[in-house]
């Protein structure tokens, strides 16, 4: 049956918006991607052509998102115009019956749930096997040659380190080589050579190196005197990264296609780790089917919320349809833990969300229809309406505002009427973005939040950690913020008022570029003051709440690092900051060629005694060629003080000012240490203070055309 004249316009009038709305939202999840795969291929070591595949692989999942998103908001825009230009009152007042109305949306829901459905249980899986796959890649031998910098350590293969003094492009090789590895829990392998090559190994999981003169020794730590020492000319390496418990386990329960979901499903055992496996899976198939099935509900609930946002316009739509996939994706995450759980049931957790947004959708129906066909049953928010007050009738303060610009002090009369819309809309949308940030936060760590205790430590924890995201995100709010004002000034006619009365588009452009400057020059003076002691605050509270230290925020476990001038290499398992003790603390004595170890000594506690002395207790030594020796306790003397070893407690430039990452960056390049991202850090902080201009040069021009 070919579909009628009104369910082609119908459909006309809601895939317009649903098509802008889907590159709107697409473009914000895209923004972090672009992010992610930047750090994979910066950090990683991530090849560009891989790179671009990752891209391609993101696609289906973010789609997977946005477009029952996109049809959520071009519904509701549709049938907002179609209420406020009074169309839906003269097909009502024609007698067509509701389901007229009804036919097009719901078609349409239809075919994207039919569409998700494929592509949730065929395509978003094969997407991210696709990814799982390159960023394994990652760790592999033709990036690791790109990623091991000279004079750096390397620990991004789990269980191993590598350092390099120097490279050799023309000869593809390294110079002055250490290779750690840990074969076995109670055995440790350090390997030195004067040079070491990649080569190509028969087990895609493991590295391969050809090494030149060196020598290789392996120390048990249950009979340190046992020492295996063995000096080689040539030798071939093979090191194989250690998996942890997380890459040990199955696959991801989102890469499995339908048929392997349904093996593992008879597969799984009948004993509790068994049943719960079973209810995951479970809980896997339906949720792709109700995900799938919210297209079509979104297409429901967009026609009554549009028809009583009459008057509310696009701005007004995205913020409606944000605020419902706000609901439904807090309630099926939270539905999602439970059963993931077994605290509640796969089909349960699964559809609960799509019954509520059916409900809803249904209610709404019903309120609308019952009503009398001019009356707005439920309209849009007086506080988004609040800016707009006098749009059809300027009123005095637009009249003053129209006449031409001259100065009252420092702000005339146009720069006070704009900045005072402005400063409206920039506190609304910044109290959004903190509350959606504080209801992520909430629901990553609602686990921890036990007793009265943690809840102060958390309410402590998102006090200093708004202020680095308010800062974080300043520049995507003043962007917001002028394109919704001079969008509802445009559609209100009341830039054409501001021209009329001899107020230029480049004044009042200026405005807000100038507003953009001040704004910068704050959110540089914020981020070097207030910010970094407040994000230290702040992960502190975070480590007290978890009981977990990271590594970014105090590295105290398994670290190496050099003497000044390479004379001596030490390494320390943990620092205990409370007790000033080092514990598994060990310094290896190296040739100045680097290919042979001379001697190391070991001690289970060691702990600054003196500016340049260590005591400490179940210590030994072993030399090459002398005898094996225990010391029960006693003094070594270091060339540099306490604060030489223990690394800083903050790495990350949002926790320290500029000029304290410039002492960070000299102090880890001297004991070997990665820069890179510091060095990143630093420059960032003065970019950053130029991001709002620079957004609002680009910006600008769009803002005039958005009503």
């Amino acid at each position: 049956m070919r579909p009628r004249v009104l369910d082609r316009y119908i459909a006309g009038e809601i895939l317009g918006p649903s098509l802008i709305a889907l590159v709107v939202f697409s473009f914000l999840f895209l923004v972090n991607l672009i992010f992610q795969l930047a750090n994979l291929v910066i950090q990683e070591g991530l090849g560009p052509g891989a790179a671009g595949r990752m891209f391609l692989y993101s696609l289906p999942v973010l789609l997977s998102y946005t477009l029952p998103v996109g049809l959520l908001a071009g519904t509701i825009i549709a049938f907002g115009r179609l209420s406020a230009d009074s169309e839906a009152v003269a097909l009502r007042a024609a007698g067509l019956p509701v389901r007229s109305l009804l036919r097009a949306p719901l078609a349409l829901g239809a075919a994207l749930a039919l569409a998700l459905a494929l592509s949730n249980f065929w395509l978003v899986p094969a997407a991210r096997a696709g990814q799982e796959r390159l960023q394994e890649q990652a760790t592999r031998m033709a990036n690791l040659m790109r990623m091991v910098k000279p004079g750096v350590f390397y620990d991004r293969v789990p269980g191993v380190l590598f350092y390099v003094e120097a490279m050799e492009p023309e000869k593809d090789r390294y110079e002055k080589v250490l290779i750690y590895q840990r074969p076995s829990p109670e055995k440790d392998m350090i390997t030195v050579a004067r040079w070491a090559r990649l080569v190509e190994g028969a087990d895609p999981g493991s590295l391969q190196f050809l090494l030149g003169p060196g020598q290789s020794a392996v120390f048990n730590r249950a009979e340190p005197e046992k020492v295996q020492l063995s000096s080689f000319d040539q030798q071939a390496l093979t090191v194989v990264p250690a998996r942890s418990a997380a890459a040990a386990k199955r696959a991801d329960l989102s890469s499995m296609g339908p048929g392997e979901l349904l093996q593992r499903m008879d597969a799984a055992g009948r004993d509790a780790p068994g049943l719960l496996e079973h209810a995951a899976l479970r809980y896997e198939i339906h949720r792709r089917l109700s995900t799938a099935l919210a297209g079509l509900l979104f297409a429901l609930i967009g026609v009554p919320l549009g028809l009583a946002n009459a008057r509310g316009g696009r701005g007004a739509g995205f913020s409606l349809s944000l605020g419902v996939v706000l609901f439904y994706w807090i309630l099926a995450s939270t539905l999602g833990d439970l059963a993931l759980k077994g605290r509640l049931g796969p089909a349960p957790a699964a559809w609960l969300p799509d019954l509520a947004v059916l409900a809803a959708g249904l209610y709404f129906l019903r309120r609308r229809w019952d009503r009398p066909a001019e009356r707005r049953v439920w309209a849009w928010p007086a506080l988004l309406r609040w800016p707009r007050a006098g749009a059809a009738s300027p009123g005095p303060a637009l009249e003053r505002a129209s006449q031409p610009a001259h100065a009252e002090g420092w702000l005339s009369v146009v720069d006070r009427y704009l900045l005072g819309h402005a400063a409206r809309f920039f506190f609304l949308i910044a109290g959004a973005l903190l509350v959606l940030d504080w209801i992520v936060e909430l629901r990553a760590l609602a686990e921890f939040l036990t007793g009265r205790s943690q809840w102060i430590l958390f309410g402590k924890y998102l006090a200093g950690q708004s202020v680095g995201f308010f800062l974080l995100l300043l520049p995507l709010t003043l962007l917001m913020t002028t394109l919704v004002v001079l969008g509802i000034l445009e559609k209100g006619n009341e830039v054409t008022a501001l021209k009329a009365g001899g107020v230029s588009l480049y004044r009042i452009s200026f405005t807000f570029l100038a507003l953009a400057a001040a704004v910068g020059a704050a959110a540089w003076v914020a981020g070097e003051s207030v910010a970094p002691a407040a994000n230290r605050a702040a992960q502190r509270h975070r480590a007290d709440l978890k009981h977990f230290v990271s590594k970014f925020l105090n590295v105290n476990y398994d670290v190496w690092l050099f003497a000044p001038g390479r004379a001596a290499l030490y390494h320390y398992e943990h620092y205990d900051p409370k007790r000033g003790v080092f514990e598994g603390f060990s310094r290896y004595g190296l040739s100045p060629a680097g290919d042979v170890l001379t001697d190391r000594f070991y001690a289970d506690q060691a702990r600054f005694s003196a500016e340049k002395s260590l005591s400490f207790t179940a210590g030994w030594i072993w030399a090459a060629g002398t005898r094996f020796r225990r010391q029960p306790s006693g003094q070594m003397a270091v060339p540099v003080g306490k604060e030489y070893f223990v690394i800083p407690a903050y790495l990350e430039g949002q926790t320290l000012s500029s000029p304290e990452l410039a002492r960070l960056i000299e102090d880890l390049k001297a004991k070997g240490l990665p820069v890179h991202r510091q060095r990143m850090d630093y420059y960032r902080k003065s970019a950053d203070a130029a991001t709002p201009l620079a957004l609002l040069l680009v910006g600008l021009p769009f803002a005039f055309s958005v009503g």
